[in-house]
């Protein structure tokens, strides 16, 4: 043991490397399909490897991490936080408000209640609530608190066990209550509600709708024109004999010659070969009709290209697809639609909002049109703008050393708070100007996971001995009052939110509840939900609630710690 205590003390990294391998073993142990998950599994298995190597972790190393992650989750949820603050997605604010609120008013009678430390508190808040940006801002403000440094790593060590005690709960319990409970009190099916929405969005009154979207991979073919029928028709009126205008005269051949992107008031003759594009039962109605098909290697050699597009374009927020598919759509095809990393429906009656990353194909003038008139295309992908990035993490810092002292306890954002604010900013800033600040949907998932994952294990790794005395002081007792405590969290923003948002907002279903599962910030309730009912749909009335919450749920970190200091005054 003397030995491996050794080797950690000189290669801290050791820990934290081993910790992030057998948290996430941890995390993926299920029973019938629930489990810890990455996160609370990597705070565990920081707290057993701190008590067997007691590394020596630099807080530098830990709070740079947990600036990255803030960083990035606030860079994500930038776009939607600022488009939700629109009279339409009022409802979706008030929910996300009333369901956050109500989970920190609970704490604060339970805390009050048991009479739990500051940092028994920040746990949880941070475990009952799932929203682990809550235990770092917790622990941000308890390390500004003037106490002695043997008070301080108590509280400490404090703050991620009763997180690991009160997250299995908090994820648990409320994906049982918004996929059973709840829909049998609102006596819904999940699956038969999905269907229903989908068939609404479809059915948007507008008939070129359908024909923006591409379920199938579309196919270039090419056909004689031998109908009479066709002849002496232009380009136009040829293409809106099939899908509504939505099969494409990408070049023909003519006596030899071949002619590409012809005019739209371009005649056709009798003869003509023509290359179409389009998806496949378009091309299905137009070979029974048109003519024999043709192999012309040559005339179909028609470029393709695929590019990611996001939405700048103001006069566009707030359309649906099918609104967009009758003013920008000749020639591109919707692959796919996120927001905020979430897959939306493609399904005409679907909503638009800035921010929105459009994956198109199409011929590389279609797709240039279509970037002129949506907003702006990735030129590279994969290219992350470190300055925005790195200056970004020191101006949230400076803003969150802003305080107001109540009592003697400074409130303020703090530097976790600073970071996240100024981290929304940084991500709505770039979806109206993205010429800078960029950072790739995969960066953004790189810094988040390994930023927290990498601050979770420092937490554990330096909480671990310290988590041993309180269990051996509190016992049983601890455990059985700080699980109790977290089931009155857990569940009183969602039973609020339930009632408030049916009977007061009037929300519906495939609304309300992932709304709710958004104002906890839980990912895992809105893939339940998702696969209970086979549908994408309820991501619509999540990204709103998720954005909202994710500022609202960090600032309670320091809240509750004040709160929990003043009863100990």
């Amino acid at each position: 043991m003397d030995t491996l205590q050794s080797l950690v003390k000189l290669h801290p990294e050791l820990a934290i490397f081993a910790t992030m391998v057998l948290g996430h073993a941890i995390g993926r142990l299920e029973f019938r399909g629930f489990g810890f998950g990455s996160v609370v599994g990597t705070l565990i298995a920081g707290m057993g490897i701190g008590v067997l190597t007691r590394p020596e972790i630099p807080d530098l190393l830990k709070w740079a991490f947990f600036d990255l992650f803030l960083f990035a989750v606030g860079y994500a949820a930038g776009p939607q936080f600022f488009a939700s603050l629109k009279r339409e997605t009022l409802p979706q604010m008030l929910l996300a408000v009333v369901v956050s609120c109500g989970g920190l008013a609970a704490a604060l009678c339970m805390v009050a209640v048991f009479r739990f430390d500051p940092g028994l508190s920040a746990g949880l808040v941070s475990g009952s609530l799932t929203q682990s940006a809550a235990l770092g801002s917790a622990l941000n403000t308890l390390q500004t608190m003037p106490l002695p440094d043997a008070t301080r790593a108590v509280l400490t060590a404090h703050a991620p066990l009763a997180d690991a005690i009160c997250y299995v709960f908090g994820e648990v319990g409320l994906i049982l209550f918004l996929t059973v409970v709840a829909p049998r009190l609102l006596k819904i099916d999940l699956a038969v509600v999905a269907s229903e929405t989908e068939a609404k969005l479809r059915s948007s009154g507008v008939p070129e709708a359908d024909t923006f979207l591409a379920y199938t991979p579309l196919t270039y073919r090419a056909y004689r024109i031998d109908n009479p029928r066709f002849a002496g028709l232009s380009v136009e009126a040829f293409e809106q004999e099939f899908a509504n205008g939505r099969l494409i005269v990408e070049s023909f051949r003519r006596a030899g010659r071949i002619h590409r992107k012809p005019e739209l008031d371009e005649k056709l003759e009798q003869g003509d070969v023509v290359a179409l594009i389009s998806r496949r039962p378009a091309i299905v109605a137009a070979a029974a009709v048109v003519g024999v098909e043709v192999d012309d290697a040559e005339l179909l050699s028609v470029p393709l290209q695929e590019a990611s597009i996001i939405l700048t374009r103001g006069e566009m927020a707030g359309l649906t697809l099918a609104e967009l598919s009758n003013r920008q759509a000749r020639g591109i095809y919707l692959l796919s639609i996120t927001r905020g990393q979430q897959p939306l429906p493609r399904e005409p009656g679907t909503r638009v909002q800035r921010g929105d990353v459009f994956r198109l194909t199409g011929s590389p003038e279609a797709i240039a049109r279509a970037a002129e008139r949506l907003g702006y295309i990735e030129p590279d992908p994969a290219r992350t703008d470190l300055v925005y990035l790195a200056g970004g993490i020191v101006v949230g810092t400076l803003v969150g050393l802003l305080q107001l002292h109540v009592a003697g306890v400074p409130l303020g954002l703090g530097g976790s708070g600073g970071v996240l604010v100024v981290g929304l900013v940084a991500g709505w800033i770039h979806s109206r100007y993205p010429v800078f600040g960029r950072i790739p949907e995969s960066a953004q998932r790189l810094l988040s996971d390994v930023g927290l994952i990498v601050f979770i294990s420092s937490i554990g790794l330096a909480a671990g001995p310290h988590a041993l005395e309180a269990i051996d002081q509190g016992g049983i007792e601890l455990f059985v009052r700080l699980i109790g405590a977290g089931v009155v969290v857990t569940m009183t923003g969602p039973i609020l939110g339930l009632l408030f948002g049916r009977w007061v907002l009037k929300m519906p279903p495939v609304s309300l509840l992932p709304g709710i599962a958004g104002s906890q910030t839980t990912v895992a309730t809105l893939n339940a939900l998702k696969e209970r009912s086979g549908s994408d749909v309820y991501s619509l009335g999540f990204t709103v609630p998720f954005a909202v919450s994710n500022v609202l749920l960090t600032m309670w970190g320091p809240v509750i710690v004040a709160f929990a200091f003043s009863l100990q005054r």
